[in-house]
């Protein structure tokens, strides 16, 4: 069968307008604010070999390119058990999944009793039980202190809810309404993504479709071995680090060998440290998106991501290891190492593609949870969560600065507007604003972070940092300077200040405690002292450096 570009384009947006239809419509009904606000969820269309056809255009692709693993560890369960009207649940990141609070639900499709593929949605749960609200300390030790395990099992079976299943569920979360808000809202878009696709087979046929389905992912092999042959073959190193591990404040390191070979890169991250006792460890699937986050965004960005485009890349991890954990060890903070593995990735192909990499941005999911009880007269409710994200930069490239106060990398959730977090949560905003002179000086300067700045009025609250780069900086590249380190702390200014490690297990809040995040900046590309004058001066004037930074690093005076 021989489909024309034409029909094959409008199929191929087709696809990926069901993928980012299933999004909108469970951002519209979800109870929590990381969903309705954040967008922390995603959506895809497989293939009926578990292949991504097409994916929503907000998705996460940290959260995107590991559902073929989790998906595969379904299949293992089920194997020929999977009958029409069946969904799929689990959230077991040793199946190939993130951490706990990222539930995946997966509806097989069929036409006729024959399987043709899979539609899938997963988002990050505002809590999964565990330790403390939010289901995010780094100091858990092992997977069952995150919250609760949910194994492969079936939600629906003849297109009728399980309800004992939903109902175990849900009693193990903090707020079972939200909870069940959320998995309607997320199994809803399946039925609706559904709906869809048989409209579109019966337009074009069933065969039609599932051979636009192979040739999509056979053209994006194509597009992306074309940009990686530019690149220059040969082996590659690079090292950087995580700031602890929740436990111990000791460095633990992200080892990349990248070896380029005509079309073909692999990706060796088998000498990184050895597993870490707390909650910052990943899974290989976790590891894997980082790498192919970071090579898609520098060969082939311009065409819709799907497993085509990551069909030449080989990534061999070791098991035991930061990128590799094992039972029964904790994932909890396994985009912190994803994002470590991005940053040393894209630094190792500096070498090989110097005009296509960036320097290293904020480096850093940025994660803060403030929750817990609010037992004033005045309260709006009796328990609240929010979950506050503070990452916040990109790096500089061979062509322009890094972006400024965007969240970064593969996890890329927008941030919660500061009124609809006062609406909801007994906080209030003092700040929310781009850090001057923390991006990295360079010929093209590296992002400048952020800050949220809130106080908390709740009684019994606490708070919990899963995040990263409170001492390390993120990397400049060709002699641009590193973005400054993230910072955290309580009560700035005043006799109480204290100043926070990124990775701080529930501490119990005073009423009124003044929060103050802050992300690392992005690093910067070039030499300083190359930046064009003109350049150095609409900086200023925007106050996204000071005085003492352009004469410092650029040698600039004012007049």
């Amino acid at each position: 069968m021989t489909i024309d570009p034409f029909t094959l384009a409008v199929l191929q947006n087709a696809l990926i307008g069901i993928a980012h239809e299933m999004k909108l419509m469970t951002m519209r009904t979800a109870y929590t604010q990381l969903w309705k606000e954040q967008g922390d969820l995603s959506c895809c269309i497989m293939d009926a070999n578990g292949e991504i056809v097409a994916q929503d255009p907000t998705g996460f692709p940290i959260h995107v390119t590991t559902m073929p693993y989790q998906l595969q560890g379904l299949l293992a369960r089920f194997g020929n058990d999977i009958k029409p009207g069946d969904v799929l649940m689990t959230n077991d990141p040793y199946l190939g999944g993130t951490h706990l609070p990222d539930v995946l639900l997966v509806r097989p499709l069929f036409l006729q009793d024959k399987l043709y593929g899979y539609l899938c949605n997963r988002g990050h749960w505002a809590d999964i039980g565990g330790m403390g609200p939010g289901s995010y300390s780094p100091a858990t030790k092992e997977l069952i202190q995150e919250g609760i395990v949910i194994p492969p099992v079936k939600l629906f079976v003849n297109n009728e809810l399980v309800q004992p299943i939903a109902d175990m569920i849900v009693r193990n979360v903090r707020d079972p309404s939200v909870a069940l808000g959320d998995m309607r809202a997320q199994y809803a878009s399946c039925f609706t993504g559904e709906r869809r696709l048989l409209e579109l087979i019966e337009r074009y046929s069933l065969p039609t479709i599932t051979h636009a389905m192979t040739e999509i992912l056979d053209r994006s092999e194509q597009l992306t071995r074309a940009r990686i042959a530019r690149f220059k073959s040969g082996v590659y190193r690079s090292r950087d680090c995580i700031d602890g591990d929740g436990l111990s404040d000791a460095k633990q390191w992200i080892d990349c060998l990248v070896s380029i070979d005509g079309s073909e890169i692999t990706v060796d991250l088998t000498e990184s440290s050895p597993q870490s006792r707390g909650g910052i460890n990943c899974s290989r699937a976790s590891a894997i998106s980082g790498v192919q986050y970071a090579i898609k965004s520098i060969t082939d960005p311009e065409n819709p991501p799907n497993a085509g485009s990551y069909r030449p890349i080989k990534v061999i991890t070791k098991p035991g290891t930061l990128c590799d954990a094992h039972p029964p060890g904790s994932m909890v903070g396994y985009a912190e190492v994803a994002y470590r593995v991005l940053d040393t990735t894209m630094n190792a192909l500096s070498e090989a593609a110097p005009l296509a990499v960036l320097a290293s941005g904020s480096g850093s999911t940025g994660t803060s949870v403030v929750g817990g009880g609010d037992t004033r007269p005045t309260a709006k409710k009796p328990f609240f969560l929010t979950l506050e994200l503070s990452s916040g930069a990109y790096g500089a490239r061979a062509t322009r600065d890094g972006i400024n106060g965007i969240r970064y990398g593969a996890g890329n959730a927008g941030h919660v507007p500061i009124e609809a977090d006062e609406m909801e949560n007994p906080i209030v905003f003092e700040r929310y604003e781009i850090v001057a002179d923390s991006g990295g000086a360079g010929k093209f300067r590296g992002g400048n972070g952020f800050c949220r700045v809130f106080r908390v009025l709740a009684d019994q609250a606490s708070l919990c940092l899963c995040a990263d780069r409170h001492e390390s900086q993120p990397r400049g590249l060709f002699g641009g300077q590193p973005g400054r380190s993230a910072l955290y702390v309580l009560d700035p200014g005043t006799l109480h200040e204290r100043k926070l490690s990124s990775k701080t297990p529930y501490l119990p809040l005073e009423e009124g405690t003044l929060v103050w995040l802050q992300s690392a900046g992005g690093g910067g590309y070039g030499k300083p002292s190359e930046r064009d004058r003109a350049l150095v001066e609409r900086d200023l004037r925007d106050g996204y450096i000071t005085a003492e930074c352009a004469a410092t690093f650029y040698g600039h005076s004012q007049t």
